[in-house]
């Protein structure tokens, strides 16, 4: 393997993504593991008690970015730091440093410091709002898309036209787990439902509620991490999702099964989702780093209800 005996640095390794990956690499048997995080949008609590190094800096300071470089010469690097959806609308600045400059810090050290393999966390939101369902990696960005959208696309760009190391870019889905964020614009509506449904009150859901999202658990995301880094593949894109559609009415609906409380739902002619309908080929990992998603919503979302019901508590 790869990962054992090797120097990991995983910047936003606190995050949703990111902390997840540390708990793949911690059992994979690493000399050692380096955190970059400045907990925007991130928590401690994911690395208490992990035998790991964090740094709580910035990943766009080229400063602090070449010290943690110099001094501990990272084998690989999982890179995972990014500004979310949300903030990305409300901060555009703050978004391109960290996710444009940042990642251009993060590819030219790793071309400095001899690392073997990067492997970087894109999007799907460079496609915007779909052509053609399922959507395969070679479906065109949308350029005119929301602040995010555009600067995954220019990380991507920096990553072929900057690397010299190995690498891989995964476009993730919507991306679901018990430790997401505020920021995550599309999964905002699991927290949102688990309190209205807790506190009997109705649900309100603009559009139709026809709009889908292709969930898809973080566990998931960090295994196809850890099977990408250790294949010999690079130079490629992949989608990371289920490859199916969850419509924003069936969550809605499979959340007030799974907690034994019904609400009334709100139906509002206002559409709030940046993309209506979203599903993945996921074709294209499947054959060439062997990676399909173990994780059911069903699954997922039972773990969520009991990690937020014994927070409450």
């Amino acid at each position: 393997m790869k990962l054992k005996n090797s120097v990991v640095l995983i910047t936003g390794g606190a995050g949703n993504i990111g902390s997840y990956i540390v708990d793949e690499v911690i059992s994979s048997g690493t000399k050692e593991i380096v955190v970059v995080d400045n907990f925007f949008n991130s928590d401690k609590q994911y690395l208490e008690n992990k035998n790991v190094i964090v740094y709580p800096i910035d990943i766009s300071s080229l400063e602090e970015m070449t010290f943690v470089f110099e001094k501990h010469k990272p084998d690989y690097v999982f890179h995972c730091a990014s500004m979310l959806i949300q903030d990305s609308e409300t901060l555009p600045r703050k978004s391109m440093n960290t996710n444009i400059v940042g990642t251009f810090n993060v590819v030219d050290l790793s071309n400095k410091f001899g690392v073997k393999k990067i492997c970087y966390s894109s999007s799907a939101s460079v496609y915007g709002e779909p052509k053609y369902l399922p959507v395969d990696e070679d479906h065109p960005f949308q350029y005119d898309n929301f602040v995010y959208g555009w600067t995954k696309i220019t990380a991507e760009l920096i990553l072929r036209s900057e690397c010299k190391c190995d690498w891989l870019g995964f476009r993730y889905y919507n991306v679901y787990s018990d430790r997401m964020r505020q920021g995550a614009f599309y999964t905002q509506v699991f927290p949102i439902f688990y309190n209205k449904i807790k506190n009997g009150e109705p649900i309100t859901i603009y559009g139709d509620g026809s709009q889908t999202m292709d969930l898809i658990h973080a566990e998931d995301i960090a295994r196809a991490n850890i099977l990408g880094l250790e294949s010999d593949v690079s130079g490629e894109f992949f989608n990371v999702g289920s490859g199916k559609e969850t419509s924003v009415l069936e969550l809605a609906k499979l959340m007030m099964e799974m907690m034994d409380t019904e609400v009334e739902i709100n139906i509002v002619p206002q559409d709030s989702q940046k993309v209506k309908n979203r599903r993945s080929s996921i074709d294209k990992i499947n054959q060439l780093i062997s990676f399909s998603p173990t994780k059911t919503v069903k699954e997922g979302l039972t773990q969520y209800l009991q990690t937020i019901k014994n927070n409450d508590n």
